[in-house]
């Protein structure tokens, strides 16, 4: 697990290196913020048709060639990223980037294949650990690249930067990481019959709570893209921020996920259960963005970002834990895809408004708008938890 572990961590941290700087890298062609949370949606919205699409390959063929070929894909779009001088190059580094970026669904595959449903969470929980750490060293490593002045920022030695730690990663996959298929399970899934999207949308809606379980996962991942595409703006437009302050603050942020994810996701699990985790993360998550909301300094900033990680580190692994229990063994690549793909939506769907909230309303609305949307994801784990307690209820002695 810890091979994966690390080339997850290396092909996140490119990811981590770019997020706080593309805002910086838009502005720079001259884009404005409703354009550029728009570009921002191509990547997961494009991830989002890829997902499925990765995992029943990786059902297919196995997770190590899929990791593989997706990785050759990211070092690609980083180079292109690094060339962008134009609305076009830019948006095809998005294109590129958000399919490849489909190889999560492998990963999550992947880590399915070696654990078992008592220890899954952990798993899920050392996954979202390497993206959170990730995004502790991308976003600081590319600040400090980048600098403290926008109109001056060294974005593009930055892309290259992305670039070289998605080819370690391509490196460590090819080396060091041996396949998690087994024979047994490949023949099982060779004899399943093959599904379109739409068929394999409907394993998921034949299960009640696995359909919630989506849904509440595709409204949590909007909320969260409206921050994260935003916040780089906000910082801006309030504080003054450049690229090097915006990316510390989120390498704080990443900090805070590590450990929760590494540390603390698995005891909770257990002694609270995962449905309760993420009712609790929910409510601390949208009391970090009432924090960015009501901000008059930078100590009420920096508080923030350690609410929020917190929040998102209790809610996403258990609801993929959750969700990871609920496919059978023949089906996980994918049920994780769609899963990835939901997610994927979300934060595409987010920023295709994030940006006018931001521009036309109010600097504040896209963070007062993620809170109001707690309120619909806690009704959906009311209806799984409804649906459990009925189901046990019914179950003869």
């Amino acid at each position: 697990m810890r091979v994966i572990f690390f080339i997850i961590l290396l092909d996140l941290m490119g990811i981590g290196l770019i997020l706080p700087l593309f805002p910086f890298i838009a502005m720079d062609i001259g884009l404005t913020p409703e354009s550029i949370t728009a570009v921002l949606a191509i990547y997961p919205l494009a991830q989002f048709v890829a997902g499925p699409v990765w995992g029943g390959l990786s059902d297919r063929y196995g997770r190590r060639p899929i990791l593989m070929i997706s990785m050759v894909g990211a070092v690609a779009s980083y180079g292109l990223l690094g060339f962008a001088d134009t609305v076009w190059l830019l948006m095809l580094s998005r294109i590129v980037g958000g399919i490849s970026a489909g190889n999560l669904a492998a990963a999550f595959a992947y880590i399915t294949d070696i654990t078992t449903p008592e220890n899954r969470a952990k798993g899920m929980g050392m996954i979202g650990g390497a993206l959170s750490l990730g995004f502790i060293l991308g976003p600081a490593v590319g600040g400090l690249l980048a600098g403290g002045d926008p109109e001056n920022a060294n974005l593009s030695l930055v892309a290259f930067v992305a670039g070289g730690t998605s080819f370690l990663a391509l490196l460590g996959t090819i080396f060091f990481l041996p396949e998690s298929l087994s024979d047994e399970l490949r023949e099982k899934i060779s004899q399943r019959p093959k599904m379109n999207r739409l068929q394999q949308f409907k394993v998921v809606s034949a299960r009640g709570a696995l359909l919630t379980l989506f849904a509440a996962a595709l409204i949590f991942a909007a909320a969260e893209s409206v921050f994260t595409t935003t916040f780089a703006l906000f910082a801006d437009a309030k504080f003054g921020l450049g690229p090097r302050e915006v990316g510390l603050l989120l390498s704080a942020a990443g900090v805070v996920m590590v450990f929760m994810q590494l540390k603390a996701i698995e005891p909770l699990a257990k002694r609270f259960g995962e449905l309760n985790l993420i009712t609790t993360g929910c409510f601390i998550y949208a009391a970090g963005l009432a924090l960015i909301a009501t901000a008059s300094g930078l100590p009420q900033l920096i508080l923030a970002q350690i609410f929020l990680p917190i929040g998102m580190s209790i809610v996403n692994p258990s609801l993929s834990s959750l969700i990871s229990q609920q496919s059978q063994d023949t089906e996980r690549g994918i049920v994780m895809g769609l899963y990835q793909s939901v997610g994927s939506l979300g934060r595409g769907v987010g920023p295709l408004y994030s940006g006018t909230l931001f521009g036309q309303v109010s600097i504040y609305a896209p963070y007062i708008y993620s809170i109001a949307s707690m309120v619909p994801v806690l009704g959906l784990i009311y209806v799984v938890r409804m649906r459990g307690k009925t189901a046990s209820d019914s179950t003869p002695e």
